[in-house]
């Protein structure tokens, strides 16, 4: 058996470099540009890689083959990947999230949330109170800090519950919290994607876009998908929740807060203060203006610093950073962040030329559609299914011009379709190359032996969003658009 293995793992291995190496000796097929071919091959071969090999190996050598492609250079490639606001501003999240681990809040979160009455009423109101905790996490900061935080008590939860590395219930919490975070920082019209998403609606010249319906449909486009899934998994996987049941026999009170745990606390208010508040006022002087100025990763930076050089009255140091970066940053998660985000932006570059194709192509397929209902729901699996593939902002800028053209034509509501598109483009985490969100799940190996084990999970996630966004847009959205 052990021999068999090992065979199989040296062809998945043969596979993924001749994925990547043969378009660099093969003559390049009709319509495709030599740099376009040899791009794709690599994102074939480190796709089939990542689910079949591993994700360190497999993303270190996707990189090398990267910076061979003439556009790129293996210096720039792995600069891009580990030197971007993306890869920096994740690492400080999870040393952030390592500093919280040290001083207990996770586990006193655990605590609070299983001594609540609302919580008692069965094991599957207990998961659905983690993913709305999760939910409000990443509507009030963002997506990773929703991420790392809500899994920090999820662990705390399963080791109080005698839950381990392979159990259902804890895997689909895991990728429940990654759909329930990404529907949150989703419902905000204010958000990165979104503000880019509405610019490009708006420089059409067509009628505003009100953001409280904005935030209404998504929320409910949000909440319903988190609740399918609930149910798809309930269904379809059977977990094991008598483990869960008993739950509430783990809960304990922990008391009042340590003088480290306010501490901590306090400087997790500014922290994410610094994160949010920028974004939600941009342009704004003072204060605000120079957080902007300093950036997200520098805000960041500078809390963490002063965190680390805080003491407590006996002298000794309010946290320990070194270890803090050593336990708390995932790096398989890491690493694959580093790799999808110049392979994601390779796909879309225009010098590489895949993006006429993929124009080409989306206009011939909807270009072909008879109906608006039929064009509406296209639209949006279309973007799914590609925000898995390409950066989410990529889709939307490269899909949504072309939907606003063609709407009219086909009696389409663009105006809706654009406010569903802002939180479709968020639903990356069913493929590795989703963008850094689908990286952290798939390098996740706290409760994942591999991404072959993610992929069921995150099938179940997707399609509940589907379904439910295109529920709420056919039956809510004429009523708000």
């Amino acid at each position: 058996m052990a021999e068999g293995k090992r065979v199989s793992r040296i062809g998945c291995v043969a596979v993924m470099v001749a994925l990547m190496a043969l378009p660099f000796g093969l003559p390049c097929p009709e319509g495709l540009t030599q740099s376009g071919f040899k791009v794709l091959g690599i994102f074939l071969g480190c796709v089939f890689g990542w689910s079949t090999v591993g994700v360190m190996g497999t993303s270190l050598l996707g990189m090398v083959f990267l910076g061979f492609v003439p556009e790129f250079s293996v210096q720039g490639v792995f600069k891009e990947g580990f030197g971007g606001t993306t890869f920096m501003l994740v690492f400080f999240m999870v040393t952030f999230a390592g500093v919280l681990d040290q001083v207990g809040l996770g586990e006193r979160v655990a605590q609070w949330i299983l001594r609540r009455k609302f919580t008692r009423r069965g094991p599957w109101v207990l998961s659905l109170s983690l993913l709305l905790t999760a939910y409000v996490t990443s509507f009030v900061t963002s997506v990773m800090p929703g991420i790392i935080i809500s899994w920090g008590i999820l662990s705390s939860i399963c080791h109080a519950c005698g839950y381990k590395r392979g159990d259902s219930w804890p895997k689909l919490m895991t990728v429940g919290i990654v759909l329930a975070c990404c529907m949150g920082h989703s419902a905000w019209p204010i958000e990165v994607l979104s503000f880019t998403l509405l610019g490009i609606y708006d420089a059409q010249g067509l009628p505003p876009i009100n953001y409280l319906s904005f935030t209404v449909l998504n929320t409910c486009i949000g909440l319903g998908a988190m609740g399918l899934y609930l149910t798809a998994c309930q269904l379809l996987f059977k977990p094991d929740v008598d483990r869960l049941s008993r739950a509430h026999d783990f809960a304990r009170d922990m008391g009042p807060l340590t003088r480290a745990q306010k501490a901590v606390v306090a400087f997790t208010v500014v922290f994410f203060a610094v994160l949010f508040l920028p974004g939600a006022f941009p342009g704004a002087g003072g204060l605000l203006g120079l957080l902007e100025s300093v950036g997200t990763v520098g805000c960041a930076v500078v809390v963490l610093a002063a965190a680390g050089m805080a003491r407590m009255a006996d002298g000794k140091p309010l946290v320990n950073l070194p270890a803090a970066i050593r336990d708390g940053a995932p790096w398989e998660s890491m690493i694959l962040i580093a790799c999808a985000i110049p392979l994601s932006s390779a796909l879309t570059n225009a010098d590489v030329g895949l993006s006429p194709l993929f124009s080409h192509g989306f206009s011939v397929l909807f270009g072909s559609v008879g109906s608006a209902a039929l064009f509406s729901v296209l639209f949006v699996v279309v973007v799914v299914l590609l925000t898995n593939v390409m950066g989410n902002v990529t889709v939307g800028v490269v899909l949504l011009p072309i939907m606003i053209a063609a709407a009219p034509s086909m009696g389409a509501n663009a105006a809706l379709l654009t406010v569903v598109t802002c939180i479709a483009c968020n639903a990356a985490f069913l493929l590795p190359s989703g963008g850094p969100t689908a990286a952290v799940l798939h390098g996740n190996r706290d409760w994942f032996a591999g991404s072959s084990q993610i992929y069921p999970f995150a099938a179940a996630g997707a399609l509940s969003f589907v379904l439910s966004a295109l529920t709420f847009m056919l039956v809510l959205g004429p009523l708000l658009f």
